[in-house]
């Protein structure tokens, strides 16, 4: 359908100076400007700016975010367990949006990483090696792949 995109856009709007700076690189690096951007994001170290109480923060909601998950997990197991239908386990959620909040858990968990990685100066800890960002995105894209391939046959089932 015309006017209508699979991708989202990412837009900013960088000063003069920033903007042929980018350029420059773009163009040395042999890329196009999209790819060199999306790898230079992906591929970046984060760099943390703040305080141990700000990366404590982040260390919170990681933790909260598993809590909810874990409720989900036991909501997803008792409805497969439960039989003759009703309401025990039931999900407040689509198929979609089961999916998309997984593949969103999957990669916020690798940046959550890499943050705290960032951070490890704030403890007098050294950062862990760790495979490379790109190694690391083709994992997610395999990740990514497959629970959409997942999601589409677990709908074919519905529907049969």
């Amino acid at each position: 359908m015309p006017g209508i995109h699979k991708n989202k856009t990412v837009a900013f709007r960088p000063s003069k100076c920033e903007r042929i700076m980018i350029e420059e690189k773009a163009a040395l690096s042999g890329l196009t400007k999209k790819d060199f951007i999306t790898r230079s994001c992906i591929n970046s170290k984060i760099c943390v700016v703040g305080s141990i109480e700000n990366i404590k923060y982040i260390l919170d909601a990681v933790r909260e975010m598993r809590y909810s998950l874990i409720e989900i997990g036991e909501r997803l197991s008792s409805e497969k367990l439960a039989e003759g239908g009703g309401n025990a386990g039931e999900l407040p959620l689509s198929n979609d949006t089961l999916i998309e909040m997984s593949l969103r858990y999957a990669v916020l968990c690798s940046i959550i990483v890499d943050i705290l990685d960032g951070s490890a100066y704030l403890f007098d800890k050294e950062a862990p090696e760790r495979v490379s960002a790109s190694e690391r995105l083709a994992h997610i894209e395999e990740l990514i792949d497959s629970v959409e391939k997942d999601g589409v046959e677990m709908e074919t089932k519905e529907i049969l």
